[in-house]
């Protein structure tokens, strides 16, 4: 799956980053998922306060970050991976795809259930100490080396489908309101699925002044997310062409990923958006990272 908003708009050849955030409820911090080349994935911590990043662990495969989570207070991640190879595919014990608990941005597990598959997977936090595990009981044992001995983790009800229902479940818990359901048809292999009518979010800034719009919809496997910005006292939406995530910091600041790079936004008296570039993540290349020992234990 990949978001055919962005990558359908580059030439061959000249696709930049993928870029996508989770920023923290009580804190400023967001962990960044930096993608490519197309197999590696790279996290990083982006401190908001001070708008620096700290590099960490590149990953070979495929990290969901839609399924994935970060503490309010910003100090643990969940997420969710898979690793296809031949030895993985024969590992009985951790097996190819897992949803596992770290501190970032270092994917080291602290915790870690073993899945078997990538049907569901993953899960967020309720609170700093409680985690909902999107995995259904019979594979929601913990690996008896990586047990989650600091958290309370309860198994979510009714566990279907793959980032969705999971991810929108997320988008409401911080604060992105449903302005529009979506309305999906399922035609079956090939076709796969086909959007009738969009996902439309909005999720205000803490000041109730300004409002980011998100616009989501999938077409066979793959899926288009879109957003558009706006003053409150404005009636027209901006949109964010290339944008691959957005949303408002600690502060009220509209911050986003585009071409690779992380923006944020400062409004004029006018209601108009001026963009700064804070940190060109492009240049980063793949590179064996070791975790330190505060990121190896609770």
């Amino acid at each position: 799956m990949e978001n055919k908003a962005v990558t359908s708009r580059q030439k061959k050849g000249s696709i930049p980053a993928r870029v996508f955030f989770i920023v923290a409820r009580e804190a400023p911090t967001a962990v960044v998922f930096r993608r490519g080349p197309s197999r590696w994935v790279q996290l990083l911590k982006w401190d908001t306060a001070t708008d620096t990043a700290e590099p960490g662990q590149w990953f070979r495969g495929r990290l969901y970050e839609r399924r994935s989570d970060l503490s309010p207070d910003g100090t643990l991640l969940l997420y969710f991976a898979q690793k296809i190879n031949d030895r993985t595919l024969a590992d009985r014990e951790y097996t190819y795809a897992w949803t596992a608990v770290s501190k970032p941005p270092y994917l080291t597990a602290l915790a870690l259930w073993p899945k078997g598959d990538c049907w569901h997977g993953g899960g967020f936090f309720r609170d700093n100490n409680t985690v909902i595990l999107n995995h259904k009981p019979e594979v929601a044992r913990a690996h008896p080396k990586h047990p989650p001995s600091r958290l309370t983790v309860l198994l979510k009800e009714h566990v279907h489908g793959e980032d969705d229902p999971i991810f929108p479940e997320r988008l409401a818990r911080d604060g992105w309101a449903l302005k529009q359901e979506w309305i999906v048809e399922n035609r079956g292999y090939p076709l796969m699925f086909q959007t009738h009518q969009a996902e439309v979010r909005e999720k205000r800034n803490n000041r109730g002044t300004q409002s980011i719009q998100l616009t989501r919809s999938m077409s066979g496997l793959d899926y288009e997310e879109h957003f558009a910005f706006r003053d409150n006292d404005q009636a027209e939406w901006t949109p964010l062409r290339t944008a691959t995530w957005a949303d408002w910091d600690h502060t009220g600041r509209i911050v986003f990923a585009e071409q690779g790079k992380l923006y944020s936004g400062q409004f004029s008296v006018t209601g108009q958006m001026h963009a700064r570039e804070l940190i060109d993540l492009n240049p980063l290349k793949p590179a064996t990272v070791v975790a330190p020992d505060w990121a190896k234990s609770w």
